[in-house]
C-alpha cells in the first residue's frame, strides 16, 4: 500500500490552502449486518475475533487469517486460543485441522497457541502480524504477544516467530516487559525498521489549566527496532486531550502504511457510555498523528439489538483491494468492555479505493491548493467523485506560477465518479517537463467530492 507518490486528502498536512471545501471522513459500506465468522467449534467459547490479523496469500490468490477466541467459561490458562483459518474470498472461511495443539483429549482444531503452553501464563492476545524475511527462513513471520501471568511477574510483550504462520516458536524472553495487553506493529517501508504501537505503563493524563491528574487513561506509546527482538524507549504518540471528553482513551490503535503516509484506525473507548468505535488518524511519520475527524466514527457500532451494537475495533491487517474497492474486516460484540461472558464475531466491509476522506464542495465552486511535492511519473490521475458537477487540475511550479500548458484554462473538465481519473491539458496527459520536479498542484471543483491525487506513468489495473 505504500506508494510516496499517492497522496491522500485525510488531513491537511499536505494543503497550504484552501477556499469553500469541507473535509468528509468516508463511509465505508457493510457486506451485511451479519458476521462472517463466529464461534462454531468447542474450543472457541462464546466468542471469536478481538484479535484479528488478515493477509493475502499472493502465490495461492487465497487469504489467512490468525485470530483469538475466548471463553470465559474455560479454566484459566485456556480462556483465550489462538487460532488460525483460511478462506479463497476472505468471506467464507473455513478452519483446519493443524494437528498441533491439545485440546479437550485431542488435537483436531485449529489452534496454533494456548495459554496452558507456558507455566504460569493465564491469557494472551496477539496483534499485528508481520512477514518479511528478515532474521532467516525461521522467523518468516512474526507477530508479538502479550502474555498475563499469575501474579502479574513477566506480563508483558512477546514475539512469536514461524517459518509458514502456522507451527510458532516463542522468543525466550519478552521483548517489552511490563506492556499493557493492547498493541499492534507494522514494518516501516522507508526506515526498514519495525514498529510497535503499544500501551505503555499506567499512565495518568492531566486535562491542562492546571487540573488534578486524572485516573488511568489508556494511550498509544510507539517503540522501534531492527530485529523485532530488542526495542528502544517508548514515546506517547496518540493520548486524550482538552477537546476530548473526560471518558474517552485510545484502547488501541491498527496501523497501517497508505500511499505517503500512515493512517490509524483509532479503536476509541468511552469509558463513561461503556462503548467502543474507530475513529482515524494520520501521521507524516508516524510520531505526529492528527485527528480531524475526532467527532466522526469512521466504523459505527451495529443496530440496536445487533451482535455488534455495543464493540467494534478494527483488524490489524491493511485493507485488500478489490477492483476499485478496498475490503477491511473487524471485531464486533453485542456486550460492553467490563462483561465478562463476551461474545462477538467478525464482519467486513469496503470501501472506494483510497477514500478514507476527503474534500467537498458545493455549487460555489471550491478550490486546494497543496504543498510543494514530487511529481513522481509522467501524468496525474484525480481520485474524485464529480458526478453531479465538475473538477480541473493545474500544475504550478513550486513557488506557485502555473506552469504553461498545465493550467486551468487548458485543463479538460473532468466529470464523472473515478478512483482514477486521468488528467489532461488539451487531450494531452504528459506533464511534461514538471515530471520528477517540485510542485503545487492546484485543484478546482463543484458540486463533486475529492479524495487523492497520485503521479505515475500509468494507470492501475483496477480489474
Amino acid at each position: 500500500m505504500y506508494d510516496p507518490h499517492l497522496h491522500l486528502f485525510v488531513d491537511d498536512a499536505e494543503v497550504d490552502a484552501s477556499r469553500n471545501v469541507t473535509p468528509t471522513i468516508g463511509r465505508p459500506e457493510r457486506r451485511s449486518h451479519d458476521p462472517i465468522m463466529t464461534a462454531d467449534q468447542p474450543w472457541e467459547g462464546r466468542g471469536v475475533g478481538m484479535d484479528l490479523s488478515i493477509l493475502k496469500d499472493e502465490a495461492s490468490g487465497g487469504f489467512r487469517m490468525w485470530y483469538r477466541s475466548f471463553d470465559y467459561d474455560s479454566p484459566t490458562g485456556d480462556q483465550v486460543l489462538l487460532n488460525y483459518a483460511e478462506s479463497d474470498d476472505g468471506i467464507n472461511w473455513n478452519k483446519p485441522n493443524l494437528g498441533q495443539i491439545e485440546f479437550g483429549g485431542n488435537s483436531n482444531n485449529n489452534i496454533f497457541h494456548r495459554p496452558s503452553l507456558i507455566p504460569g501464563c493465564r491469557a494472551m492476545e496477539s496483534h499485528g502480524l508481520i512477514v518479511d524475511d528478515v532474521g532467516g527462513p525461521q522467523r518468516r513471520y512474526k507477530i508479538p504477544v502479550y502474555h498475563s501471568f499469575h501474579g502479574d511477574q513477566g506480563n508483558g510483550l512477546y514475539a512469536l516467530f514461524s517459518p509458514d504462520g502456522i507451527s510458532w516458536t516463542q522468543h525466550p524472553e519478552p521483548i517489552y516487559a511490563q506492556a499493557g495487553d493492547r498493541h499492534s506493529a507494522i514494518k516501516d517501508p522507508v526506515s526498514g525498521a519495525y514498529w510497535l504501537f503499544l500501551r505503555p505503563p499506567r499512565y495518568h493524563a492531566r486535562m491542562g489549566n492546571g487540573a488534578p491528574p486524572l485516573p488511568y487513561k489508556r494511550v498509544v506509546a510507539r517503540a522501534t527496532s531492527q530485529d523485532f527482538a530488542n526495542w528502544s524507549d517508548y514515546t506517547i504518540v496518540l493520548r486524550n486531550d482538552a477537546f476530548d471528553t473526560r471518558g474517552t482513551e485510545f484502547y488501541n490503535i491498527a496501523p497501517i502504511v497508505y500511499g505517503n503516509r500512515y493512517l490509524a484506525f483509532v479503536n476509541l473507548y468511552d469509558t463513561e457510555v461503556e462503548r467502543m468505535w474507530v475513529t482515524l488518524a494520520s501521521s507524516l511519520d508516524g510520531l505526529h498523528w492528527q485527528r480531524p475527524f475526532r467527532r466522526e466514527r469512521f466504523v459505527d457500532l451495529g443496530a440496536e439489538g445487533g451482535w455488534d451494537d455495543s464493540w467494534v475495533n478494527m483488524s490489524d491487517s491493511p485493507p485488500v483491494r478489490e477492483g476499485d474497492r478496498m475490503r477491511f474486516w473487524f471485531h464486533g460484540r453485542e456486550e460492553a468492555h467490563a462483561v465478562n461472558y463476551r461474545t462477538g464475531g467478525i464482519g467486513t466491509f469496503v470501501l472506494g479505493l483510497d477514500r478514507f476522506a476527503g474534500l467537498s464542495a458545493g455549487r460555489e465552486a471550491g478550490w486546494i491548493v497543496t504543498d510543494r511535492v514530487v511529481a513522481g511519473g509522467s501524468r496525474l490521475f484525480l481520485n474524485a467523485n464529480v458526478r453531479n458537477g465538475w473538477a480541473k487540475v493545474e500544475v504550478r511550479t513550486s513557488n506557485g506560477t502555473p506552469i504553461p500548458g498545465l493550467t486551468l484554462d487548458e485543463c479538460d473538465e473532468i466529470r464523472g465518479d473515478s478512483v482514477e481519473h486521468p488528467v489532461t491539458w488539451n487531450g494531452s496527459p504528459n506533464l511534461g517537463a514538471a515530471a520528477g520536479e517540485r510542485v503545487r498542484v492546484h485543484i478546482e471543483l463543484s458540486y463533486g467530492q475529492v479524495f487523492a491525487y497520485r503521479f505515475g506513468d500509468e494507470a492501475r489495473d483496477l480489474s
